[in-house]
Order: C-alpha cells, then sequence, then structure tokens
C-alpha cells in the first residue's frame, strides 16, 4: 500500500473514530436517552480508533 494512501486512511479513520465518540456521548446525554443510538455510534467509533492505531504502527523489522 502506498504511503500516502495509508496516511489518508489512518487520518479518516481517527477522525472518524473520535465523530462516533463525540456523536455517542451526545445521544447518551439526552433526555431521554438514546441508549440504543448511543452503543452503535459507540462501538463504531472505537472500532474505528483501533483500526486508526493499527495502520499507525510500525513494523517490527
Amino acid at each position: 500500500m502506498s504511503t500516502n494512501v495509508k496516511i489518508f486512511i489512518t487520518i479518516f479513520c481517527y477522525i472518524s473514530g473520535v465523530m462516533g465518540v463525540v456523536t455517542a456521548v451526545m445521544q447518551a446525554s439526552t433526555t431521554p436517552a438514546n441508549s440504543t443510538g448511543a452503543l452503535i455510534a459507540g462501538v463504531i467509533g472505537a472500532l474505528f480508533l483501533v483500526a486508526g492505531v493499527a495502520l499507525s504502527r510500525r513494523p517490527r523489522y
């Protein structure tokens, strides 16, 4: 994979992950709480953050 493409996808994953977590917090703080939507947004945000971390790791060789 090209270095520039990998950097672009990594940045996209980080931004999407942060926005997913922010969306989850905003949905959970409403009255009444939208717990299903908050849970789904939180899980998707966490998956994007894990993908961003996995893509930003350096190889061990």
